[in-house]
């Protein structure tokens, strides 16, 4: 028999189509057919329910000093830092250069230029006023803006409440998983509790939290950092000292170096005799008297010259460790917690100079500081059971729940 051309072209395609079609169906029998390794982990859920007391009042000040005790955050795990702070430094630097003027940093400009040249930006479209970024490494803004940058991560003021994901934590999604997940608020069990939380008025929830996790033994898995509450890095450092905005940083740094360029006269020029004659004359009048400083007073915590590795970047009111281990069979939770809380201290003087400052500048030593109420323990504890962490100023409600891969396998 014999086929016109026509009818050879016919069936070359039809033959084509009969073999991609095969081609495909194998190959999706063969995904659907594909199982997941199992890798034997032993996952488990685990809740975390954290509030704070609000009218606690420490009787024994001994119990809790004022110098912060860090907490290293090197090698833990974070489920929640970067679903806060997502990373845009590939956005910045698509943004076209600033011209002109306009690319000066924030600092130099508030100094520099006139209030009719912000009016007249400000009429700008929002597209032209901040799509832009400014150079760092202009002669002008180098002497001036050493060790600052426009882009940095900025972390919300107050983190929420309730910190919860999309994973429902399923076979399938523990196996395929290569890291722990956070699990959907409608899987929290201690929800009824963080609500009667809320409804007192001397208790109030800092963070309600859920996640699944493989665990594995002491020196094998890692600790998981719990953060919540306010956010207090604009107003204080890690060790509960106050500091300054970092504009406001650079600009004191511009106004000394004004002062000194166009008008001689450095802010440090007062030299070591200045108030001397004040201080001379009360000392006369009997307004002014030297004393020995009280060993009871000298408690204050004093700034340490380097920050010790881990530190973390932010200062969350609630900031700690987690650390969910097996032995055999048998759980165990260790927990490593600070709880933050800003105070007025007044720090004793120390030696003359100070007291000589005292009197000159009345509120030289009040200040406020952001205090730290650590909070370690370390419990056995059973699976499905809630357990409570108390503290004096807070405390703790943790439950591990077995899952579909909490045996051994």
């Amino acid at each position: 028999m014999r086929f016109s051309g026509t009818a050879v072209s016919f069936l070359a395609r039809t033959f084509s189509g009969i073999m991609l079609f095969t081609t495909v169906f194998l190959l999706g029998t063969v995904s659907a057919g594909e199982s997941v390794e199992d890798r034997g982990y032993r996952w488990f859920e685990v809740e975390v329910l954290v509030f704070r007391y609000t009218d606690v009042e420490i009787e024994d000040p001994e119990q809790f000093p004022l110098a912060v005790r860090p907490i290293s955050i090197h090698n833990s795990r974070d489920l929640y830092t970067e679903r806060l702070t997502p990373p845009i430094e590939s956005l910045y630097y698509a943004l076209p250069v600033c011209e002109g003027k306009r690319r000066w940093v924030a600092p130099l400009r508030s100094v520099f230029l006139s209030g009719a040249l912000f009016a007249e930006e400000n009429q700008l479209p929002s597209a032209q006023r901040i799509g832009c970024r400014r150079l760092h490494d202009d002669a002008l803004v180098r002497s001036f803006y050493a060790k600052q940058t426009e882009l940095k991560t900025v972390a919300p003021a107050h983190l929420p409440l309730v910190m919860s994901g999309t994973k429902q934590g399923t076979r399938e999604e523990m196996l395929r998983a290569e890291t722990p997940f956070l699990v959907p608020r409608e899987q929290f069990a201690l929800t009824p509790l963080r609500q009667q939380l809320e409804r007192r008025r001397d208790a109030s929830p800092i963070l309600h939290t859920a996640w699944r996790q493989p665990v594995f033994t002491r020196t094998v898995g890692r600790r998981h950092r719990l953060v919540g509450g306010k956010n207090y890095t604009d107003q204080f450092d890690y060790f509960g000292f106050p500091v300054s905005p970092a504009n406001q940083q650079v600009q004191e740094r511009l106004q000394h170096y004004l002062n000194y360029h166009l008008n001689g006269v450095s802010m440090d020029d007062e030299g070591p005799f200045a108030g001397l004659l004040t201080v001379l004359d009360a000392a006369d009048r009997g307004e002014f008297r030297l004393s020995r400083p009280n060993s009871d007073d000298l408690r204050f915590p004093e700034r340490p010259g380097q920050n010790p590795r881990g530190i973390p970047e932010q200062v969350w009111e609630f900031d700690g460790l987690m650390h969910i281990y097996l032995v055999g069979n048998y759980l165990h939770i260790d927990t490593d917690f600070n709880l933050r809380e800003p105070i007025t201290v007044s720090a004793a003087a120390r030696d003359v100079r100070e007291q000589v400052r005292d009197f000159l500048e009345p509120d030289a030593h009040e200040l406020e500081f952001l205090r730290a109420y650590p909070f370690q323990q370390l419990r056995r504890v059973i699976s499905h059971q809630t357990h409570y962490f108390d503290h004096p100023n807070y405390g703790v409600v943790v439950q591990i729940r077995r899952t579909d891969l909490s045996n051994r396998r």
